[in-house]
């Protein structure tokens, strides 16, 4: 009897699990979908906004030279040519070619891969804490300020932390195929995603070596998916070098300053930069979860044991040591996004730790509530004046279109000639490689000691701090300002 009811009652278990990995088989989907069409809302909501920072360079200016040259050269001009592979500009004059050369198309044309974002990470997330707490990493994940800013910017680090994000479920899964398409998008996509190329093979020789095992024979088992990306990255260098003899920058080139090497004191600061980047728009959140639960969790050996907490953690530190060699060495190396793989290696570290070290379920979701409400407030630090604040990093840029936009209608309501106004990064030049509206006037490159008119906003990084005291003794003559956002045009005051 007792056999017998203890068979039924173990039958009835077993089907209602059934039905609940069925359910839960269904609600994936729905999951999917769900973020899917926040993704596209979101793509939808920013359509008509224009190009900004890096991208009018990286996006925008390229895109446009295939355009005005019918794709019949793939070698871009040395002004703006900035050593990468010009893959993410000839995607776009495509998508611009084939649907129309419009600010929406070029937003739309982003969406695969906010998509793939979104699939991989909910892939990660099972993997690490099982389907039931996966739609957690995605929260996580893009409410850091820079992933969701980078999100509704037409932006290659989009394209990059896509194919990452890719990259690091085929090697924790072992997929071959989906490797190699991983490893060739990141190097195609810049030379940053070539470096990530590196860390990523660093990090799967890594946790699959142990003691006594055969190095060598280990690297040529796993360097096969890698090849493809090594053979294009190498050519592409290659070819680039015999072209125009520089690699990465030349001496005349607009952001060759950045690339020079800093001393001692400059190796310095760049460290505490990457502290105080690693820390900033709410990240300090996530750095304080995770420490306060390997604090509780103080026996090195018990967290270690956990595997999959172990293997993020190798990821977190190897992409650290490799991404950030340029960071330390050179000057102006240090954007938010630069960072993006390690960002997200850090999240995915802490969205292990929570649901694999933490044990209690109360614990587990108070942590994740305070990550992501943390994390959202990121998006509300706005720096003094004076400080430089990595706008394409932060949601709190947003209002700068609206801002942007009663500017120009100001100026022309004026009569103001655009020539005749001095600015700074990223409105000087055309406004066509911002707005794709085909017009050549725009504003020239700021010289407060040979021009009448600036125009200064506290998105522009480029004003020193003697430019931005000198214009307090200038005319404003019209302030624009929203949300800590704010644009002023000024004019000399006359003696």
């Amino acid at each position: 009897m007792r056999f017998g009811g203890s068979n039924k009652k173990k039958d009835n278990s077993a089907s209602g699990d059934a039905r609940i990995l069925g359910s839960s088989q269904r609600l994936e989907p729905v999951g999917l979908v769900i973020f899917f069409a926040l993704a596209f809302l979101a793509t939808y909501l920013v359509r008509d906004h224009v190009f900004f920072w890096d991208t009018v360079q990286l996006g925008s200016k390229h895109a446009h030279f295939y355009y005005e040259t019918g794709f019949t050269q793939l070698l871009l001009p040395p002004e703006f040519d900035s050593g990468h592979p010009p893959t993410f500009g000839l995607y776009l004059a495509m998508m611009g070619t084939i649907f129309g050369k419009t600010l929406p198309v070029s937003h739309f044309a982003m969406l695969p891969f906010l998509f793939g974002i979104i699939y991989f990470l909910w892939q990660l997330g099972k993997y690490l804490a099982g389907e039931r707490n996966a739609v957690f990493l995605i929260l996580l994940a893009i409410a850091d300020p820079t992933l969701a800013a980078q999100c509704v910017l037409v932006s290659p680090d989009v394209v990059l932390t896509c194919f990452f994000l890719m990259g690091v479920f085929a090697i924790l899964q072992d997929r071959n195929i989906l490797k190699i398409v991983a490893m060739l998008g990141l190097a195609m996509i810049s030379m940053r995603g070539m470096m990530t190329v590196a860390a990523l093979f660093v990090f799967e020789i890594t946790i699959h070596f142990k003691t006594g095992r055969n190095l060598p024979k280990l690297v040529l088992q796993r360097i096969f998916a890698y090849s493809p990306a090594g053979i294009f990255g190498l050519t592409f260098l290659i070819w680039h070098y015999t072209q125009t003899g520089w690699i990465g920058y030349h001496s005349d080139s607009p952001w060759a300053s950045s690339f020079a090497k800093v001393n001692a004191s400059g190796f310095l600061k760049n460290i505490a930069i990457l502290g105080w980047r690693m820390l900033d728009f709410g990240r300090v959140f996530v750095w304080l979860v995770l420490l306060i639960i390997l604090f509780q969790k103080r026996n090195f050996r018990q967290w270690w044991k956990q595997e999959k907490f172990r293997q993020i953690f190798i990821l977190l530190l190897i992409c650290t040591i490799i991404l950030c060699s340029t960071l330390l060495v050179y000057q102006g190396l240090n954007g938010h996004r630069y960072l993006l793989p390690i960002f997200l290696s850090l999240t995915l570290l802490c969205f292990t730790a929570i649901f694999k070290i933490q044990t209690k379920k109360i614990a587990q979701y108070l942590s994740i509530l305070i990550i992501f409400l943390g994390l959202l407030t990121g998006n509300f630090w706005i720096y003094p004046d004076k400080i430089a604040q990595g706008w394409d990093s932060t949601l709190a840029h947003l209002p700068y279109y609206k801002v942007r936009t009663e500017m120009l209608d100001f100026i022309q309501t004026k009569n103001l000639p655009l020539d005749s106004i001095g600015t700074a990064f990223p409105e000087v030049g055309p406004l066509k490689y911002r707005d794709l509206s085909g017009r050549v006037e725009g504003f020239q490159q700021k010289d407060l000691s040979a021009q009448s008119y600036i125009l200064y906003s506290n998105v522009m990084n480029d004003f020193t701090d003697a430019e931005i005291d000198r214009l307090q003794h200038w005319t404003t003559i019209k302030t624009f300002e929203r949300r800590g956002v704010w644009m002023t045009l000024y004019r000399i005051r006359k003696p």
